[in-house]
């Protein structure tokens, strides 16, 4: 599959909610995402657009197929008070898993983060998205957070083991670039 990777803009608000709604109506949601779909429905076009828009605290990376421009992945990267990297909303279409574009859009999280640490969480119950991540070189750090919907259940914060240009790059791989650009993962 031929794909570009780039970071969403603050036009790009339909996209996004579509591709978000998909995330949040996945069967993997309630392991996956924190947000009530109810909420993501309600929210206005002016909120869509600025959760779609990269600036200097928040980026989200997405993922368009070059044979019809559709959205099939998306990753945000938040620069956080403490000053480290959270990566949140990580979610690709069921088509694209396994095809190595979920390593490019966490290795496009990490640069952004240049020399900072970056962090992610992951819910007890997602051991499928924490493989993914101990194989990038997150570990965990001890912290555990209540899951607000249900707080008997928690999620589980990792922190990439290595500093970047170590062992979550090297695990991704890096994209192929094709002549025109974009990403080929077709190989």
């Amino acid at each position: 599959m031929e794909y570009q990777l780039r970071a969403s803009r603050g036009d790009d608000w339909q996209r996004y909610r579509e591709l978000r709604l998909s995330a949040l109506r996945d069967p993997a949601a309630p392991v996956s995402f924190f947000e009530p779909i109810q909420e993501a429905l309600d929210r206005s076009p002016e909120g869509w657009r600025q959760r779609a828009a990269s600036h200097l605290l928040r980026t989200t990376f997405v993922v368009e197929r070059g044979s019809d421009g559709d959205w099939v992945g998306m990753a945000t990267a938040l620069l956080t008070e403490g000053g480290h990297v959270h990566v949140v909303g990580v979610f690709l279409l069921p088509a694209q898993r396994g095809t190595g574009v979920a390593e490019d859009l966490l290795a496009a999280a990490v640069a952004w983060a240049g020399r900072r640490e970056v962090r992610l969480d992951v819910h007890e119950d997602n051991a499928r998205a924490a493989r993914f991540y101990r194989r990038l070189g997150f570990r965990p750090t001890g912290r555990m957070v209540p899951d607000p919907r249900c707080p008997e259940r928690r999620t589980v914060e990792m922190t990439l083991s290595e500093p970047p240009g170590g062992a979550a790059e090297g695990a991704a791989g890096g994209p192929r670039r094709s002549a025109t650009g974009a990403t080929d993962r077709s190989g």
